[in-house]
């Protein structure tokens, strides 16, 4: 008795489902990467097999050679990606996974009088990837197909997928589906039983494993898999302390003030981590003498609200510190308050140079193991005074200054033009002694 399969499906499906399996499997350029198994006969498309076997024609017009039967390819939402047999990846992108199947068999051999042994029968196929991947590491997407009357019962082939970086792979619910010129084309493949050691049915109406041999028989099962970078936990943070005259417009490290001045600081501190921390910020003069914090100012601004301190320590900020709270991953928090420089008494005449420090201490909520890190940083403010009983920097350009400049420089001359008048007298004396001019001359008679 022949198998009857029942009709195809109308011209226009069929048309469909050959464009669908043209735009995953076309364009193919791949060379063999002999992950395939095991060693078999080999057939073409002239001269098909005599007998059922899977994935054994080495020109097949569509794929190729059907030993390469596995492919993978990034999904896209516009234009097409082209499917290959070793493929990079990177978290954040969804990939396209293809298994082939094709009863390589003549159609004459689906009959009765040959007793049917063209038919694969229980045909299942079995699918597998890696579950993570650490960066720069290969897997192995794995594609076997089965069949208790196939010469070979099972043959397979791997994909290749690198990782660019760290990630977790998982299935895409409900993407696994198989499509062929039948019926059951569209339809959605038990997943649970496509990635199990027992595998999936396959079919050409329903999924009952028969698949007769012939191209018009053969398939593509394609699901999808996600990758998701995995982000290792970290506890790290940045900090910075900065200084402000103008109320805030401008921000530097250093500034130059004058006794009596005000100014605002801010330390500004970022969770550059992966987990939440517990923030305290500390703050201090390394030279206080001088520099005075302006009641109530401190004000802290986290987690998207402002809020005031009112004491005049403000709340524990130079003693001890001040709790800024639990701040996430990516946030940040920024901590202000005002000074005002003493008079010039405080200071010494000229420059005086002091520093303004900061700490922040971050530990880690949820992990211990991470701990508590400190980071510092300071500002550096030079206080110039003059005036008040200070020299000045520079004399003036007239008055009893200059009196004194050109006595000096009168002083100068003299003292200058009596070495001078000195020294040629010495000179001439000398030249007279070589010249024997200078010899005592005996007394004439």
């Amino acid at each position: 008795m022949e198998i009857n399969m029942g009709d195809k499906k109308n011209n226009k499906k069929k048309i469909y489902v050959s464009a669908l399996l043209a735009l995953v499997l076309g364009g193919l350029n791949v060379a063999q990467a002999n992950a395939w198994g095991p060693e078999r006969q080999t057939w073409t498309m002239e001269d098909p097999a005599d007998y059922a076997t899977f994935n054994s024609i080495t020109d097949n017009t569509s794929v190729g050679d059907e030993r390469d039967f596995v492919r993978v390819a990034e999904a896209v939402t516009e234009g097409t990606s082209t499917a290959v047999n070793e493929l990079h990846i990177k978290g954040g992108k969804d990939y396209v996974v293809t298994i082939y199947y094709h009863n390589d068999a003549a159609s004459i051999y689906n009959k009765v009088e040959y007793n049917y042994k063209g038919v694969a029968q229980k045909t299942r196929l079995m699918a597998a990837f890696p579950e993570a991947l650490n960066e720069g590491e290969k897997g192995e997407i794995d594609g076997l197909i089965y069949s208790v009357t196939a010469n070979p019962e099972e043959v397979w082939d791997e994909a290749y997928i690198i990782a660019d970086e760290k990630v977790k792979l998982s299935y895409i619910s409900g993407s696994a589906k198989i499509y062929n010129d039948w019926d059951l084309s569209g339809s959605e493949v038990n997943s649970a039983e496509l990635f199990s050691a027992d595998g999936t049915y396959l079919g050409v109406k329903v999924f009952n494993g028969l698949i007769p041999g012939c191209a018009e028989y053969s398939g593509t099962v394609v699901f999808r898999i996600h990758a998701e970078k995995v982000v290792e936990p970290s506890s790290t943070f940045e900090m910075d302390k900065k200084i402000s005259k103008d109320g805030g417009t401008t921000w530097s490290k250093d500034a130059e003030m004058k006794p009596g001045e005000e100014a605002e600081f801010k330390i500004t501190y970022k969770n550059t981590g992966t987990l939440t921390q517990k923030v305290t910020v500390v703050d201090t003069l390394e030279d206080g003498e001088g520099m005075e914090y302006i009641v109530d100012s401190t004000r802290i601004v986290a987690n998207g609200t402002e809020r005031i301190i009112k004491d005049e320590e403000g709340s524990g900020l130079f003693d001890g510190g001040i709790e800024v709270g639990e701040i996430k991953s990516g946030e940040t928090a920024e901590i202000y308050y005002k000074v005002k420089l003493g008079e010039a008494e405080t200071f010494e005449c000229g420059k005086t140079v002091l520093y303004n420090l900061a700490g922040v201490s971050a530990q880690t909520v949820g992990n211990d193991e991470m701990g508590i890190a400190t980071l510092h940083d300071k500002v550096r403010i030079e206080v110039k005074r003059d005036g008040d009983g200070c020299l000045p920097s520079e004399l003036p350009s007239t008055g009893p200054a200059e009196i004194v400049l050109a006595g000096v420089i009168v002083a100068g001359l003299v003292v200058g033009i009596f070495y001078y008048v000195n020294s040629r007298r010495t000179l001439k004396r000398l030249e007279n002694e070589a010249k024997g001019d200078g010899l005592d001359k005996p007394e004439q008679m």
